[in-house]
C-alpha cells in the first residue's frame, strides 16, 4: 500500500506542479487585468472575440504601434467643408463669415465633429452676442488650462456614484471636443436663462451619464463599473467628433511602456485619455485633458477637480491619484 501511494503520488507530481505555476500565474496583475478585461468585453459589439483576442495578446507580446497623429479641429473642417455639397458648403462658410472671432473656433470644432449645415447654423444663431465669459462656461465643461473643483455654475461636474467613473470620463471627453453636445449639457438647447440653472445642468448630467453607463454596461454588470473595452466602444461611436478611434491598452508587461508613451503623446496633442488606475485590483478612471510641460493635466471624477502629475512618473509607470497608485490600462486615439 505504501508502495502504490508513492507512485500515485509521484504520478500526479506533474499536474500538481503545472496547477501550482497556473495559480501563480494568475495571480501577476497583468494576467488578471487580462481576464478581467475579456471577461468584461464579452458581447459588447459585433466583433467581440477579436477585440478580447487583442487585448489579451497585447498583455502578453510587444506591440509595434505608430505615433499617435490626429487633424486638429480647424483641418478636420477643411477636410470636412471640401466633401459637403455645394449649397452647404456656401452655408457653413458664410455663417463663419458672419460670426465674430471669438465665436468661430466653437464653429469650427461643432463642424468638425461632425454636424451638420443645419446645426452649425442654429449653433451660431445660439452663441452669437454671448462673450467671451458665457462661452467659456457653457461650451467647457472642464479648462485644460485651470486647476481646481470642475464645475459649471457651482455645480461639480462629478460622477454621481462609486461605479460611473467611467461613464463621466466618456462625458468630458466628448463635451471637450464637441461644443454643441457642452451647449445641451449646459443649457438644454434653450434659450430660457432657467433652462440653464445649475440644477438642470445637474439633472441633465446625471441622465447623459446613466445612459453612458447603460451604454457601456450591457452585459458585464453595472455595479462593477465599466471595462475599458466598454469605454472604447463608446468613444468610437463618436469618432468623428472625438478625431480619431480608441483602443484600449495594458500598462503592465510587455508593451506597456508603448502605449504610456501613446498616452503622454495623445495629451499633449489635445487629445482625452482615459486611465484605468487602482491598487490591487483596477479601481477607477481619470481623464488626461493636457499637458503642460512637464506634467499631465488630469480631470478626476470622484471629486471633480483637475490637477496635475508628472508626465515622467506617469511614463515610469507611477501615479499617486486620490490613494490609487497602480496603472492598468489607458485608452488611446489610433491614429
Amino acid at each position: 500500500m505504501a508502495t502504490g501511494s508513492m507512485l500515485r503520488a509521484t504520478a500526479y507530481r506533474p499536474a500538481r506542479m503545472l496547477l501550482r505555476r497556473l495559480t501563480a500565474l494568475v495571480r501577476r496583475p497583468v494576467v488578471v487585468s487580462t481576464l478581467l478585461l475579456s471577461v468584461a468585453g464579452y458581447g459588447i459589439g459585433p466583433h467581440v472575440e477579436i477585440d478580447c483576442y487583442r487585448l489579451s495578446v497585447a498583455a502578453m507580446v510587444q506591440r509595434d504601434h505608430g505615433r499617435v497623429h490626429t487633424a486638429s479641429p480647424a483641418t478636420r473642417a477643411a477636410d470636412r467643408l471640401a466633401d459637403v455639397s455645394p449649397t452647404d458648403q456656401a452655408r457653413v462658410e458664410g455663417t463663419l463669415a458672419a460670426a465674430a472671432p471669438v465665436d468661430r473656433p466653437y464653429l469650427l470644432k461643432v463642424w468638425a465633429a461632425g454636424h451638420s449645415a443645419d446645426d452649425i447654423v442654429t449653433f451660431a444663431r445660439l452663441i452669437r452676442g454671448k462673450g467671451s465669459g458665457w462661452l467659456r462656461t457653457h461650451l467647457s465643461l472642464i479648462d485644460p488650462d485651470g486647476s481646481g473643483s470642475a464645475t459649471y455654475r457651482s455645480s461639480p461636474v462629478e460622477q454621481t456614484d462609486d461605479t460611473t467613473c467611467g461613464s463621466m470620463t466618456i462625458l468630458v471627453a466628448r463635451a471637450m471636443a464637441d461644443p454643441l453636445y457642452a451647449l445641451h449639457l449646459t443649457t438644454g438647447d434653450s434659450s430660457y436663462r432657467a433652462d440653464a440653472s445649475a440644477s438642470h445642468f445637474q439633472m441633465r448630467l446625471t441622465a447623459e451619464e446613466r445612459r453612458i453607463h447603460d451604454a457601456t454596461n450591457r452585459f458585464w454588470p453595472q455595479r462593477l463599473g465599466s471595462t475599458p473595452i466598454g469605454l472604447s466602444s463608446e468613444l468610437n461611436r463618436h469618432a468623428d467628433a472625438l478625431g480619431a478611434r480608441y483602443e484600449p491598452r495594458f500598462v503592465t508587461g510587455t508593451g506597456g511602456k508603448s502605449a504610456l508613451r501613446d498616452a503622454v503623446e495623445a495629451a499633449g496633442n489635445g487629445q482625452p485619455v482615459p486611465v484605468l488606475i487602482g491598487n490591487w485590483i483596477p479601481r477607477h478612471y481619470i481623464l488626461l485633458i493636457g499637458r503642460d510641460g512637464g506634467d499631465l493635466v488630469i480631470y478626476e471624477p470622484g471629486y471633480a477637480t483637475v490637477d496635475r502629475i508628472s508626465a515622467q512618473s506617469f511614463l515610469d509607470g507611477k501615479i499617486d491619484v486620490i490613494g490609487y497608485r497602480h496603472l492598468y490600462s489607458v485608452v488611446t486615439p489610433t491614429a
